[in-house]
């Protein structure tokens, strides 16, 4: 008796009421966001087995950004993933990774919260440009409908020229990450 109960509460919860009369069925029982169709990841990344954020970027990598020469940390971020923080003599960044709290969509819902939200794109995936400064900005890009990476980057004295545009540096090395993140 008590099978049957839950079988038919079972199939109970899985439909849904519309228009169509038809049934859905989830195999997570949290909800789901849906994804805004401007915001959908066409050449999904998938970040669930990177570990380590600063195995991200090669020896090479970081000569070509200016960061041969940082340290470079691994710790624990907000969102449970890992997060690389970057120091050098030139700029200090951290990566984050997020696969936990529904990518670029769910940043966009909260868009009102920043001091400056500007939606643009880093190598074909959907991204934003947060509260952006003279000398610092956070460049959030979905690599996945419900996964994104964060690149906060702040400029320090010197450096190269291209340093002196803090979003569109925290953009290049976002595209230096995307080539290092699975497919």
């Amino acid at each position: 008796m008590t099978a049957a109960t839950a079988l038919a509460l079972a199939a109970l919860t899985s439909c849904s009421v519309g228009s169509g009369g038809t049934a859905e069925t989830s195999p997570d029982p949290a909800p789901q966001q849906s994804v805004d169709p401007a915001l959908r990841v066409t050449d999904p990344r998938d970040l669930t087995g990177v570990q380590d954020a600063c195995t991200l970027l090669n020896p090479e990598q970081r000569t070509r950004l200016g960061a041969g020469d940082a340290e470079f940390t691994t710790t624990t971020n907000e969102y449970g993933n890992s997060t690389c923080e970057i120091f050098g003599d030139a700029f200090n960044a951290a990566v984050d990774i997020d696969t936990n709290h529904g990518g670029i969509t769910n940043l966009n819902s909260k868009k009102d919260n920043f001091d400056s939200f500007t939606p643009t794109e880093v190598a074909g995936y959907p991204a934003a440009e947060l509260n952006a400064e003279s000398t610092a900005c956070k460049v959030s890009v979905g690599v996945a409908d419900d996964q994104s990476i964060e690149v906060d980057f702040s400029k320090n004295s010197g450096g190269s020229p291209e340093m002196n545009d803090p979003c569109g540096y925290a953009k290049t090395i976002t595209n230096e990450l995307l080539v290092n993140i699975p497919k």
